[in-house]
């Protein structure tokens, strides 16, 4: 039995920004104030270079009984082990008012208990590449690489539209939920669960304000998003009031140099209307060959059409499509794919409902989008087993999955209702879900855990293993781990119920300075049709959490 897990602590540090304007040499001869080595005068062609940089470490304290296949007890560790970059260093710069550039160094701990190898050995003084040469010689810092690239941002204006240009690094991108995007939920997460090192506010205490108030915090421009490399084209103001997105490229899902062909494209052609509405045809698509004669292929297509619109203050949003599976196993027909949005009208300033409804085939593969697979068994790109670098095994569908509240798979159809309550210093949030399996596929369940997902990962400190753990269940991937049970039961259609409840509290006393947060969770599966969680022994699993927060802030910092 677990006997004691504390919260991971990682803490960021900023060590510096450096801010530099640099002008290009006047070449009027005439002007005095130009003699000698460096101008005297500003040139109006501004070139800005800035360099900024943080490091992180991480601290922990577990306590472990035998069955994580450890015996630790009382064991503390801080330092240089998270699957985050360490010492960070960003740096970018504007040669002109429409051009830009930047790029991240790092360095990294690789997660493989090396850790001399990893930061470089020592370096005697006198072996040290020269300031006259440095080129020649032993240099420190042997894993300090670039985390995401370079980054070169470029637009123009032209009579025919605006146009941003972004090629190679690492861009955050999003076309919509059923093509590229990333899941954002309702909201509904623990303060220390959603990256606790995320930046502040002007004060620690502005980050807890603004989850009581607005239901959310302020997250940086990946949040919602999801990584491409390549090319990327957004035109705005075209004619007929049209704007285009056009992304060609690679996802992290099919990252990496390779000689064989693997890409990734896709893009939106949205129109605007003066009213408010809008309508977009949106496409992703990915291809990848396994061998190097190009004849053994994998991958998926995907369009949809998307609209938005209101009807009587109804805040209406569809994205309706189809899909397939690429594979040489066998031909794979197209398949449906809907998501349904609709949002009432504040009732007297204190709620509202939200509805989602969708349906998603089976036969509808994209691992790119907020739906994850359920339903197909995927090829693999490779046969590096898991937890090695490059390795695609994690990527494979965690058969029928529980997931939270307004995360989709395919291979199912369901819905969710969601409601916010706001009675003063006291704030509600309620959400309740129902869904189905189209087709009974397989016998196996996966589930993960929603209190401490990121310190269990960290159990197993140099490796992301698999059947490991409680009953050799546990399967440890990126900050979080799930655990798949096998059902000796016929193979059945599966149904699957889940409540989240969360409430905030703020009261007046203390100064104002108290801040109270609970949030409740409840999943079932089971082999028949019910609108709330089935808490009886005819569940398959249940799964119920209960977190309580309480901050309270001693003065302002």
């Amino acid at each position: 039995m677990l006997k004691c897990i504390s919260k991971l602590v990682l803490c960021s540090l900023t060590i510096f920004a450096v801010n530099v304007s640099l002008f290009a040499q006047n070449n009027d001869s005439n002007s005095l104030s130009n003699i000698g080595l460096f101008p005297k005068q500003e040139s109006p062609e501004l070139y800005t270079f800035k360099i900024s940089g943080e490091y992180r470490f991480l601290g922990s304290y577990v306590g472990l009984d035998q069955p994580y296949g450890y015996n630790l007890e009382n064991t503390i560790f801080i330092g240089d082990d998270s699957q985050l970059p360490l010492l960070t260093l960003r740096f970018s710069g504007r040669p002109s008012p429409k051009t830009s550039w930047g790029f991240d160094l790092f360095t990294y701990q690789f997660l493989d208990g090396n850790v001399m190898p990893t930061y470089g050995f020592h370096v005697l003084e006198i072996d040290r590449p020269s300031v006259y040469d440095p080129i020649n010689g032993n240099r420190l810092a042997g894993s300090l690489g670039i985390q995401l690239g370079i980054n070169f941002y470029g637009s123009i204006d032209t009579k025919f539209g605006s146009y941003l240009i972004k090629a190679g690094g690492i861009h955050w991108e999003s076309i919509s939920d059923l093509t590229l995007a990333s899941f954002k939920g309702y909201n509904r997460f623990s303060l220390f669960e959603r990256a606790p090192w995320d930046p502040l506010a002007s004060t620690a205490e502005r980050r807890y304000f603004d989850f009581y108030k607005l239901g959310n915090i302020s997250q940086d421009s990946r949040w919602g998003e999801k990584p491409f490399t390549g090319l990327v084209i957004e035109g705005s103001n075209m004619p007929g009031g049209l704007s285009a997105n056009i992304l060609v490229g690679k996802t992290d899902l099919n990252g990496g140099f390779s000689f064989i062909p693997n890409l990734a494209y896709g893009g939106q052609l949205k129109k605007e209307l003066k009213s408010g509405s809008h309508f977009a045809l949106n496409t992703f698509n990915n291809l990848t060959y396994t061998d190097s004669t190009n004849n053994t292929r994998l991958g998926f297509n995907l369009a949809t059409f998307e609209t938005g619109f209101q009807v009587k203050r109804f805040n209406i949003h569809l994205e309706s499509g189809i899909g397939r599976y690429i594979s040489n196993t066998g031909p794979y027909d197209w398949g449906e794919a809907l998501q349904l949005k609709i949002r009432t009208p504040k009732i007297k300033d204190v709620f509202d409902l939200q509805l989602q409804v969708f349906r998603i085939s089976p036969k509808v593969i994209n691992n790119n989008s907020v739906f994850i697979n359920s339903a197909i068994v995927e090829q693999s790109s490779n046969n590096l087993p898991a937890g090695v670098a490059g390795s695609t095994q994690s990527l494979f569908p965690f058969a029928s999955s529980m997931v939270p509240l307004g995360m989709m798979t395919n291979n199912r159809e369901g819905f969710n209702i969601n409601t916010e309550l706001n009675l003063k210093r006291l704030k509600l949030s309620l959400g309740i879900g129902s869904a189905r399996e189209l087709k009974a596929i397989g016998s196996f369940i996966s589930y993960g855990h929603p209190v401490n997902s990121l310190t269990r990962s960290r159990f197993w400190r140099w490796n992301f293993p698999s059947n490991v753990g409680p009953y050799e269940r546990y399967n440890v991937i990126y900050r979080d781990v799930y655990e798949l049970v096998e059902l000796y039961d016929d193979i059945q259609i599966k149904y699957f119920n889940n409540i989240e409840f969360q409430a905030k509290y703020h009261p007046r006393i203390f100064n104002s300075k108290l801040y109270a947060f609970i949030l409740s969770r409840a999943s079932t599966v089971q082999n028949f049709q019910s609108i709330l969680p089935e808490f009886s022994t005819l569940s398959y699993i249940r799964q119920y959490s209960n977190e309580l927060e309480l901050f309270f802030a001693l003065e302002k910092i």
